[in-house]
């Protein structure tokens, strides 16, 4: 990447990463093409290239940029110790909500590094996602299994509640925007169901 990227009106750079963004958010790496984050942003080809030598640079930029302003946000939100699971992942979402609102496709960039399954791509994937699990991680670390109801394991309850918020995120990008009013709404409402059904009445 040529640093002189920085030096570009804050507009025009939030143009190109809203335009990077977006493609390799809905399409991944693979079918992820110049030609169309071009008709998104609304910038030249050649301003793409002046920039990011290539595809996969310009991939480790915006998922590198994506995962650091995020967690910027998350250090603040997160930062009061919450200990209830569904509190702490509602934050997590909240979050992400709040970010959308000047780079709306974060939340699906996120999504789609965690798919990611091309070779080319794969390892920056997960190299640049890694400080986001790790902040997640360490979140939930302050949630106790003992509040559970008999039966109900914390894997089985990580990959449940998992494949639910994945699938509303994308109901919320149905329409090609980021509905993040509804979606944090349908958010509110699954966890507010699942507490009544994985927490002990006894805790």
């Amino acid at each position: 990447m040529n640093d002189k990227f920085f030096d570009l009106k804050k507009e025009k750079q939030d143009k190109m990463i809203n335009g990077a963004m977006q493609v390799f958010a809905l399409k991944g790496y693979k079918l992820a093409s110049t030609d169309d984050m071009v008709k998104v942003a609304g910038v030249s080809k050649g301003l793409w290239f002046h920039y990011f030598v290539n595809k996969a640079g310009l991939y480790t930029f915006i998922s590198d940029y994506c995962v650091k302003y995020l967690n910027m946000e998350l250090a603040v939100n997160l930062s009061l110790k919450r200990t209830d699971y569904f509190d702490i992942l509602y934050t997590v979402e909240e979050t992400k909500a709040q970010v959308a609102k000047i780079y709306p496709f974060v939340p699906m960039m996120i999504q789609s590094m965690e798919d990611e399954k091309d070779e080319e791509i794969l390892e920056v994937a997960k190299s640049r996602l890694l400080p986001y699990t790790e902040k997640v991680n360490e979140a939930l670390e302050n949630f106790t299994d003992e509040k559970l109801a008999k039966g109900v394991t914390r894997e089985l309850l990580d990959m449940t509640v998992g494949y639910t918020i994945k699938g509303l995120r994308e109901k919320a990008y149905q329409n090609g925007e980021f509905d993040s009013e509804k979606y944090l709404s349908d958010i509110r409402d699954y966890f507010e169901m699942m507490k009544n059904i994985v927490y002990s009445n006894e805790g």
